[in-house]
């Protein structure tokens, strides 16, 4: 064996994504993104001269690539000279018409099909086992179907599918660690899920989640690994070191608009909100909460921002403003609490219109207005629903 093998994981890259909730400039942008964001990872492979690439499922999007997409794919994939070893996944299934039967790949692609799962690279002395799909959807894979490790060889298992969160009922390949473990390899290269992570049960299994984030739901970092397996006294170690890729990032920020007394107050607490933010490479979704009397027309708010950024989407979940008249008359512990709040917002104005003025009971009155609309919240849902956001 080899005393080292560096390599490259990746997944989920998914090529031509519809990006359906928005048509035009911004969904032929985010695609290209993901083209962008997938060179990245092979520009990182010459780089570090990695041994190989592995592509843990959902390269592409079998509903939606192109042929165009398909030669730009092939001339890349052509170009990155190093072994790439690919599976299915449940996005770019095994299928009939699918193009990874139908379609002339590079002389340097490999792909672990579930008629050949199994291949064996001599000049890097690695073995590598791959369950991919053959369907859109597939149950619990048949473990005992998998080869055993090779002895003298670096042992690979590429999976795309979900480990250790079987619980949704529907059927991605669910294994467990501990099924995993029993095979006794030396990585598990796994895909599906679009967010890192290296904290299973199962000793040096990896999700490098999506190099590109394909909706709010994949916020913060995104990118691929570079895993350097040494075999030190007959056991394998690996290191996996993460490296960036996105093109974009998603936000998702909620905003009380409650006190705020027209629309251009509202815009500018939106301005200070996205303040700092990069319009070209940051995509934002705003949800505004609270409770007023204002009229919001979330596009007509998204107009205001719609020349400089790619992507900014406000989402209206205000709520009517409480009738403080009808409140005051209540004889309720919600009554007294409104009467007892207004008297002291009355007092405020009544000292500010006092000379010289002070500027501190203007904040004072505020905070009340703020305290009186939260109380009643609280008195009404026992709860303040967007508590955490303020």
């Amino acid at each position: 064996m080899l005393n080292a093998l560096k390599f490259v994981h990746c997944a989920d890259i998914h090529l031509d994504a519809p990006f359906s909730e928005r048509s035009g400039e911004y969904s032929e942008a985010r695609r290209k993104d993901i083209r962008n964001a997938f060179m990245n990872i092979l520009n990182f492979v010459k780089e570090e001269n990695a041994d190989l690439l592995l592509i843990s499922g959902d390269l592409y999007e079998h509903r939606y690539i192109t042929r165009k997409t398909m030669d730009w794919l092939h001339m890349v994939l052509a170009g990155v000279r190093v072994p790439v070893v690919i599976i299915p996944g449940n996005h770019d299934p095994y299928l009939v018409n699918s193009w990874y039967k139908n379609w002339d790949w590079p002389s340097n692609v490999n792909l672990l099909s579930p008629e050949h799962p199994y291949l064996v690279l001599e000049d890097k002395q690695v073995s590598l086992y791959g369950l991919g799909f053959s369907a859109f959807k597939e149950g619990k894979p048949d473990l005992s179907a998998v080869k055993p490790p090779q002895q003298g060889y670096f042992n690979i298992l590429m999976l795309h599918g979900t480990l250790d969160m079987d619980f949704t009922g529907e059927a991605y390949k669910p294994l467990t660690s501990e099924e995993l473990a029993g095979l006794g390899y030396d990585y598990y290269a796994l895909g599906h899920f679009h967010n890192m992570r290296t904290d299973y049960p199962l000793k040096n299994a990896a999700n490098p989640g999506s190099p590109e984030p394909l909706g709010f739901d994949e916020p913060g970092v995104h990118g691929a690994f570079f895993v350097t397996l040494t075999a030190e006294n007959k056991e394998v170690k690996a290191e996996i070191r993460r490296f960036d890729t996105a093109i974009r990032v998603y936000h998702e920020k909620t905003l009380d608009i409650t006190g705020s007394r027209n629309l251009e107050e509202v815009k500018i607490r939106i301005l200070g909100l996205i303040e700092g933010m990069n319009p070209r490479r940051d995509l934002v979704r705003i949800v505004l909460k609270g409770r007023t009397d204002l009229g919001i027309e979330p596009r007509i708010l998204e107009e205001a921002y719609a020349e400089d950024w790619l992507y900014l989407k406000i989402k209206d979940e205000t709520q009517k403003a409480f009738d403080m008249e009808s409140l005051q008359k209540e004889p309720s512990l919600r009554g007294a609490f409104v009467r007892e709040i207004m008297g002291r917002i009355r007092l405020l104005e009544e000292n500010m219109g006092k000379s010289p003025p002070d500027k501190g009971l203007g904040q004072q009155k505020q905070q009340l207005e703020l305290a009186l609309v939260f109380g009643l919240e609280a008195l009404q849902d026992g709860k303040i629903e967007w508590w955490d956001e303020i």
